[in-house]
């Protein structure tokens, strides 16, 4: 926000050196980015935070200055032409259909008004701030929109098709040239100042060019409003249409304001195109301003600034800045003005005492204590997760959360959530596992010429829960150009360690995205927390993937649940222990699962592990079946074993799966 202090001081006295001022505006929270001559003047570049659109004009400035520095401040004198003519009621009308959208709208009619340049004094003033002069009626407009922070727009009366305003949603199909000469496409979205046949502005953002103020014109209607700002910020963003307007708009304007400032404005074109303004004004003011109040209690402003501010000393504060404070049994309440729409409670008014006051008289503390806070469970899983992962050779990824419509349903179908496509017009839905993520990664890793590539994230996703609705949870996900054993032992090891009392299972089961035939279930305790497999080639088609991928993804807050178990240990055994490699002729269909369960049913208390070596096929094995080898390891904590000892829980084993599933000893 440019600010020229030839002008400020038209409302304030200004007496200080720029440095000193420089220094008090940034004390009260208005940061000078930059100080530069122009011509006779000094031009401040103020940094105005979204919350203080006030701010955006010199009068607001202005008025926290006087606050600052004990001065007083001045507004514009208005009211004082006199009107002439027909009243502004007998001359036009105006029709809200949308009062969500636009709260308050006036209008105001000057008529026999002479278009010309501007004198030399009001293009100085809005050429000091950036803005260049058009006419006389124009530059009135902007001045005071620098002035009061409030957008004003002037239509040449005789070009409105019966005189008349109608402040609507625009049509489907309706299209509208700004008068920065740009075709407009509209939806039924944005909200347009039409007359009775067509918009003639984009209501907040720009005019439009069949309706401006030209040398020819001869009555001005002169509109000032109050939008939806959201509304506004939609609309300029989808048009790509910027403007001191709807800066101002998107932040909020001083819905009792709106009067004032167009008052000033028709005066002034008054004053300097000879017109006659008519009496009164057309006003549709939905739901008219009525003050909040706020209470403040000074030992509360005390407690929370660490200061002794005397109760009137905040009171002359709080009325310095306008609000009007009546101090009640120890409580000072407050009546919000309409141009301060940022305080709505008891801390904001005590900033506001701090403001003025000066953060500078906080007093500070001989030492800053932090309490010394245990690493939580959360964080210390995650890191213990990083580490495991790097350590099997994956590499951390940091991706982002939003993919295409079509890419969110590869591997979860069903609706997808969106953000509003005015924020984002492409990769606006949000992802619902993280595999999108990590295989676009894999594509961009495959684009620098890495080929060997091993990834893993954990971070949210957005994802139909239980009952149908989209929740959003922690996952785990893993990609690798590696093969599918891998990934598993990957996540076997992962689990047993984070989990060591959970029992973890890997079943067969096709899912969404996965090759058929190569995916699989992961269930801790008999509950699934994930899926594993090969990705199926269509979507390796879709991200244009050289080479096969391998990819899990497992529900971290599940893990996350257990990950808080502790493993139990036992001394270190006195003897030796005795291993049996053992080959058994299975059913090709057999799963090493089930031939673990069977040994599993035998129960054998010296047995200590049962593990898988290998799988045979072929000659001498007949056709459908297989040659399947486990070593058997048995050791006794009363000695060591004898050979007889071992041939006896062997031959059981043997037993129990030749019974259970047709096999037979190989020899």
């Amino acid at each position: 926000m440019l600010i020229s202090l030839n002008w400020l001081s038209d409302y304030v006295n200004v007496a200080l050196p720029i440095d000193e001022l420089r220094e008090l505006l940034m004390s009260i929270g208005l940061n000078v980015e930059a100080v530069r001559e122009v011509g006779e003047d000094i031009v401040l570049d103020l940094e105005v935070t979204s919350n203080r659109p006030d701010c955006l004009g010199h009068l607001g400035v202005a008025r926290e200055l006087a606050a600052a520095m004990g001065e007083q401040f001045t507004q514009p004198a208005v009211g004082q032409a006199p009107a002439a003519g027909p009243a502004a009621t007998e001359l036009t009308g105006v029709q809200v259909d949308a009062p969500d959208l636009c709260p308050r709208y006036t209008a105001r009619v000057i008529r026999n008004v002479k278009v010309g340049p501007s004198p030399w004094w009001l293009v100085d003033r809005i050429e000091a701030v950036g803005l260049r002069s058009v006419n006389n009626v124009v530059d009135v407009a902007n001045f005071v929109l620098m002035e009061y922070s409030q957008p004003l727009h002037s239509f040449d009366f005789a070009k409105l098709a019966e005189h008349r305003i109608v402040v609507r949603r625009a049509r489907a199909g309706e299209t509208l040239v700004s008068i920065d000469r740009t075709a407009c496409k509209l939806d039924e979205d944005m909200l347009v100042i039409a007359d009775a046949d067509k918009p003639v502005a984009i209501a907040g953002v720009m005019g439009g060019l069949d309706t401006e103020v030209t040398e020819s014109t001869m009555s001005v209607l002169i509109e000032s409003a109050q939008f939806d700002p959201l509304s506004i910020r939609r609309t300029s963003r989808k048009l790509q249409l910027m403007s001191e307007s709807n800066f101002r708009f998107e932040r909020g304007v001083d819905p009792v304001a709106v009067d004032a400032a167009s008052l000033r404005a028709c005066e002034l074109i008054v004053e300097l195109t000879g017109g006659e303004l008519a009496e009164g004004l057309v006003d549709a003011w939905a739901h008219p301003f009525a003050p909040a109040k706020v209470s403040l209690r000074p030992a509360r402003c005390d407690a929370l600034l660490g200061t002794q501010t005397p109760p009137a000393r905040q009171v002359e504060i709080l009325s310095a800045l306008g609000l009007s404070p009546v101090e009640t049994d120890g409580v000072i309440e407050c009546a919000i003005p309409p141009h301060r729409a940022d305080l709505t409670r008891e801390a904001d008014l005590v900033e506001e005492v701090a403001r003025i006051e000066g953060f500078d008289k906080i007093p500070l503390g001989r030492s800053v204590t932090h309490p010394i806070v245990a690493e939580g469970l959360p964080r210390r899983t995650r890191r213990r997760v990083a580490d495991l992962l790097t350590g099997a050779g994956f590499d951390e990824a940091v991706t982002f959360t939003f993919v295409e419509d079509e890419e969110a349903a590869l591997f979860v179908p069903g609706e997808v959530m969106n953000v509003d496509a005015t924020v984002r017009r492409s990769n606006s839905a949000l992802r619902k596992t993280l595999l999108n993520s990590l295989l676009r990664a894999c594509k961009t890793n495959q684009d620098a010429g890495v080929a060997e590539v091993g990834l893993f994230e954990i971070a949210a996703v957005f994802a139909p829960d239980g009952s149908g609705a989209t929740g959003e949870h922690g996952e785990l996900g893993l990609v690798t150009t590696g093969d599918l054993r891998a990934l598993r032992g990957a996540v076997e090891v992962l689990t047993c360690r984070l989990c060591p009392l959970s029992s973890l299972s890997v079943t067969p089961a096709d899912a969404p995205g996965f090759a058929a035939g190569s995916a699989a279930t992961v269930s801790l305790d008999d509950e699934p927390v994930g899926a594993l497999g090969v990705v199926d080639p269509k979507v390796q088609d879709f991200y244009d993937l050289a080479r096969p991928i391998a990819a899990a993804a497992i529900d971290f807050d599940k893990l996350l649940a257990r990950a808080g178990q502790q493993a139990t240990y036992k001394a270190l055994p006195r003897f030796p222990a005795v291993a049996r490699d053992l080959s058994l002729i299975v059913d090709e269909p057999v799963t090493w699962r089930q031939l673990a369960e069977a040994v599993a049913a035998v129960e054998q208390p010296m047995r200590v592990a049962a593990d898988y070596v290998t799988t045979f096929r072929g000659k001498p094995i007949a056709k459908g079946r297989k040659s399947v080898t486990l070593t058997l390891t048995y050791r006794s904590p009363d000695g060591t074993l004898r050979s007889e000892q071992v041939d006896e829980q062997v031959a059981a084993v043997v037993a129990a799966a030749g019974q259970a599933l047709d096999a037979e000893l190989r020899t």
